[in-house]
């Protein structure tokens, strides 16, 4: 088959799967993701992120050729960005048979240690810094539930769940998504172990977001819908802290909507989680920083999954993200809105988003692999007024070879 060599890469997806005779649904079926991210792929609203994705892509189209598939040289192709140093560590320390402790166990003193560990990651973003505390940390908690029983317990379990929350934020980043998911499984456990309903709750949420990631949409959205229904009949006398893991179940619920293309169900969730941060204010249980703001950003962020990014950018001008304490909520924020402009092939305001996302942390920008995507796709159409800004920054994120 000839294809035009300017046709774009997602107009050539479009090409050779209704060559192949197969339709959205089922290319998405088999490739393991939403079929509104395989519309998105097509349509161009979404770039293939990842080398690996291509590869998966043209086995489903039986395509041998790459470049006939993508228009794009060898080296142009989007690529994985290498583990992070940090990762093999952490990978050891979560696995390793027989872990011990280097002193005394100190409950007290582990569960401020991982506070404090929780604090530098959400209020300064520092990857090296952060991941070379994990495995330490791991470790200890790992030889220290064995010894302790009595009261101290409850604490250690729910220090452990709170610390393999962590674990599971920061290596799902830096696309570690084994370790993600074995970290997420095990706060779940701690959190049953601790029979803590709210950690119970928050893990669930925990356990949610890697799936999420990996697009086991409907796994996602049974585990939220099933722990919002438990909480819910004991939140008139309950917690700020277990209104605030139902709310974040809902912003998950919402998310898993918007994939699977149901608007009312999207606009529902979204609603009932305002309503309780309404009633919460800000705040930052379970490290969810749950609260008005964040239910604001996540319409944001939703606009631009269901193809609406004028609705986004709308969406933005209403909140001031600038005094949410997580860095990452900053950083997907601007990453979010730039994709809407970038949709819209509004270039200037997209770079300078993605500008604004690598003063929250040019580390992350590096290892997110939508962003160099994106960013490949600015340069593709790149125009003299962007260059001079683009160029430099496809260079340090390592997209310009």
């Amino acid at each position: 088959m000839v294809v035009d060599p300017v046709l774009p890469p997602g107009e050539r997806i479009r090409l050779y799967r209704r060559r192949a005779g197969l339709t959205q649904e089922q290319c998405a079926q088999l490739k393991g993701c939403t079929a509104s991210a395989w519309r998105k792929w097509e349509s161009g609203e979404r770039q293939v992120a990842a080398f690996s994705d291509w590869i998966e892509i043209a086995r489903i189209l039986r395509v041998r050729d790459l470049y006939k598939l993508t228009g794009l040289p060898v080296g142009e192709l989007p690529d994985e960005p290498a583990e992070h140093a940090t990762v093999p560590a952490i990978r050891a320390a979560m696995t390793s048979f027989d872990p011990r402790l280097a002193a005394e166990p100190d409950v007290a003193r582990l569960h401020r240690a991982v506070e404090t560990t929780w604090t530098i990651w959400q209020e300064r973003r520092p990857f090296t810094q952060v991941g070379s505390m994990l495995p330490g940390l791991i470790t200890e908690v790992r030889a220290t539930i064995p010894v302790i029983d009595g009261p101290e317990r409850a604490c250690l379990l729910r220090a452990a769940s709170m610390l393999y929350f962590l674990a599971r934020a920061f290596t799902k980043r830096v696309g570690a998504h084994d370790v993600s998911l074995l970290a997420a499984d095990r706060a779940m456990a701690a959190a049953i172990k601790a029979d803590d309903l709210d950690f119970r709750a928050a893990a669930a949420w925990n356990v949610g977001m890697i799936l999420a990631e990996q697009g086991h949409v409907e796994v996602v959205q049974e585990l939220a819908r099933d722990a919002a229904a438990k909480l819910e009949p004991t939140l008139s006398d309950g917690s700020p802290e277990r209104m605030s893991v139902f709310g974040a179940l809902h912003l998950l619920r919402a998310v898993q909507f918007a994939r699977l293309g149901d608007e009312h169900g999207v606009v529902s969730a979204l609603d009932t989680a305002e309503d309780v941060a309404a009633r919460l204010g800000e705040r930052n249980d379970f490290r969810t920083v749950f609260g008005p703001t964040n239910v604001g950003i996540y319409r944001m962020w939703l606009a631009v999954e269901l193809s609406k990014p004028g609705e986004a950018i709308r969406q933005a001008q209403r909140y001031d993200i600038t005094t949410v304490p997580s860095v990452e909520r900053r950083f997907s924020h601007y990453v979010e809105l730039a994709r809407a402009y970038s949709i819209r092939a509004e270039d200037v305001a997209a770079i300078h988003l993605l500008l604004r996302a690598e003063q929250e942390s040019a580390e992350e920008l590096r290892f997110n692999v939508e962003v160099r995507a994106m960013v490949r796709e600015l340069l593709r159409r790149e125009s003299p007024v962007t260059r001079i800004e683009l160029r430099p920054l496809a260079d340090r994120i390592g997209v310009l070879r």
